[in-house]
């Protein structure tokens, strides 16, 4: 009899302790700490304390592979009945560049800890271990060799969180006609230790974000290959005990396996934690592409982020439409953006619309964006181009011809799973697109798990309750402030993010509760290599000079990010740095008026010629010049569901 998962979980920790080992790494400042111990059943489980603080609890470790031998089939356990071999130390460190995110010039320092244990049939098991000032990370692997392919029949991670302490976290999406596409609302500050409320036992989406007693905690994992599928985390988390959990075999039509098969030596994904007890590191953090491969391109130079002009959310049938689209791309090079995006069926205009398109953009110094459906068996969306890039020869073949053509990137919509069959096919666009010189949208698609560090043509995921849910959403105009302030703090934390934000357009008669500088601010509040302005033409021109100079100006890529105030689910307020320019920008997610005051001291130098954009008292657009000194606090007003941007002048 097969256990189910979570009950087996429940069992373990109910068994008595008796240790027979344990290890301990520390990070360099040795502030943080992960702990490995191994009990008289021979069970390996983890903690993780920062300042000799519990932050999160003993938790499980462990897998369960099958595979074939020459006497047929066998399932060996690497969860219980382990046996310790070795253990090595060492350093890590780095430094690596990225072409898009909130840093640009990273450093790496860290300490690495391996464990061999071999288990009840002799095969080996190795869980590294890393420890850095601000995140502890594992991983398992299998360094035998064997070409069978092996099944990882279970993987019995968790995450001992407790219950006594808040979450923000996202519901996994049930299996719909169009998702899943981790489009659902982050819950805001529930008890640790709550089950989801969605039907058929879907889990939790990552990354899970805790406010514990002693920390606060972001759980998510980096470094997925083509070898593995992402995880989520079982429903019902028993004493607050969050249980890694395969994709559900009903995503993505039912098609393929939810179970990982690999050839041997494999590794796993990074699972990690970033812990501090200052949210501001968890914000700022970047350890999602600290343990992610390297560049796989030599030479990044050609991938140019930039902000995109985009007529689909303001009309959706402007994609079919040759003289709406012109417009935008029109609109793109009065207001000196380097890209606009044609959207779904854009090919049902003419056999040559591709063509027509570029040549106009081509004219007026834009570059063009095509989306693309990601075809295949594992969604029925019919919207066009379909079956163009699920077939490697003929994704191939698409890529060249846009080369040729002088297009600079896709948007690709409609994955709706992440089995191990789907991470591969990502990973295979990425690479085609690489070679292509594409730079890559993925929508309707998977988390950031650090892929931005490995493949930098992707420049922008969605996975993401965005802006376009105001078209679908009875619901999202009345949470979208709240939203909005969780976000920074969660999903943007780990990777770009495709909101497309900017919207004042009242959608479907679904009046918007976030005031207009409160959008205004979402452009650099929410971090995107290529950022999607989503509102029309008409709304950006009637705008006052001092709103269309910042949006004309708006960078999308940052050399440095820090946070300087806000809690989620009520305010954020960052600063981002372009070069020697700083960008301030909050939004307030509560229906009141609030007065911060905001330390400059860390940003380490002055904005003797600024402008600041607030919401007027009666709803219009306000500006005002302003000097910022780092030696005096800055006080900002405001407005309810309201925001502001403080921008250097040119």
């Amino acid at each position: 009899m097969k256990l189910p998962r979570l009950l087996l979980a429940t069992l373990w920790f109910a068994l008595p302790i008796t240790l027979t080992a344990s290890w301990k790494l520390t990070s360099p400042s040795g502030k943080l700490s992960i702990s490995v111990r191994m009990t008289e059943q021979e069970a390996l489980s983890y903690q993780v304390a920062l300042d000799e603080q519990v932050a999160l609890d003993w938790s499980q470790l462990g897998l369960t592979r099958s595979g074939w031998t020459q006497e047929g089939p066998v399932t060996s356990s690497f969860a219980t009945g382990l046996s310790f071999q070795t253990a090595t130390t060492s350093d890590v460190a780095n430094r690596y560049t990225m072409v898009t995110g909130k840093r640009r010039q990273n450093e790496v320092s860290g300490r690495q800890l391996s464990l061999l244990f071999h288990n009840a049939d002799g095969h080996p098991l190795r869980l590294d271990l890393r420890a850095f000032d601000h995140g502890v990370a594992f991983r398992y692997a299998f360094p035998d060799h064997n070409d069978a392919y092996q099944t990882i029949e279970q993987e019995h991670t968790s995450f001992n969180l407790g219950t006594d302490g808040q979450l923000w976290a996202q519901p996994f999406d049930p299996a719909t006609f169009w998702t899943p596409a981790y489009e659902n609302f982050t819950l805001n500050g529930i008890p640790l230790g709550t089950a989801t409320n969605e039907p058929d036992g879907v889990g939790w989406a990552l990354p899970l974000l805790a406010k514990t007693p002693h920390a606060w905690v972001l759980v998510h994992e980096a470094g997925l290959d083509e070898t593995y599928h992402g995880i989520q985390l079982e429903p019902e988390p028993v004493d607050g005990i969050y249980v890694a959990a395969p994709p559900d075999q009903r995503d993505g039509l039912g098609f393929g396996s939810n179970q990982a098969r690999a050839t041997l030596p494999w590794t796993s994904p990074w699972r990690f934690m970033i812990v501090s007890e200052n949210l501001g590191d968890i914000v700022e953090s970047n350890l999602v592409f600290d343990l992610a491969e390297p560049s796989r391109i030599k030479d990044p130079s050609w991938i140019k982020p930039g902000v995109s002009s985009w007529s689909w959310w303001s009309d959706h049938d402007s994609s079919q439409n040759m003289a709406a689209l012109q417009s935008f791309i029109d609109f793109a090079a009065e207001m000196n953006w380097p890209y606009s995006l044609v959207d779904a069926n854009w090919n049902l205009i003419s056999e040559t619309s591709m063509q027509e398109l570029v040549a106009y953009a081509d004219e007026r110094g834009v570059d063009l964006l095509f989306w693309y459906n990601s075809g295949g068996p594992h969604n029925a969306v019919t919207e066009q181009p379909r079956n163009v890039l699920w077939d490697t020869d003929s994704r191939r073949a698409e890529f060249a011809k846009l080369n040729r053509l002088g297009v600079k990137g896709v948007k690709i919509d409609f994955f709706q799973s992440d089995k191990q069959f789907l991470i591969d096919y990502y990973l295979d666009i990425l690479e085609d697109a690489a070679a292509a010189r594409l730079v890559v949208n993925f929508h309707g698609c998977t988390i950031p798990r650090g892929w931005e560090r490995t493949w930098p043509n992707l420049v922008t995921s969605e996975a993401v309750f965005g802006a376009e849910a105001y078209s679908f959403s009875s619901g999202y105009a009345a949470y979208a402030p709240t939203h909005n302030t969780i976000l920074p703090f969660s999903r943007n934390v780990i990777g770009s993010m495709d909101y497309t934000p900017v919207t004042w357009t009242e959608r479907n008669n679904r009046p918007r509760l976030t005031s207009n500088v409160h959008e205004v601010a979402l452009a650099v509040v929410f971090e995107s290599g290529i950022q999607h302005l989503a509102d029309a033409v008409e709304p950006f021109q009637s705008l006052p000079e001092a709103y269309q100079s910042f949006f004309r100006r708006l960078p999308t890529v940052w050399d440095e990010t820090r946070y300087l105030a806000g809690f989620p689910g009520r305010d954020v307020v960052l600063a981002r740095r372009y070069g020697k320019d700083w960008f301030i920008a909050g939004i307030n997610g509560e229906d009141r008026t609030k007065e911060l005051t905001l330390p400059l001291d860390t940003l380490g130098t002055v904005i003797p010629n600024a402008v600041m954009l607030f919401d007027e008292e009666n709803g219009g657009f306000g500006s005002a010049s302003v000097s910022i000194s780092e030696a005096a606090p800055l006080t900002i007003t405001m407005q309810p569901h309201g925001g502001f941007v403080i921008a250097p002048l040119p």
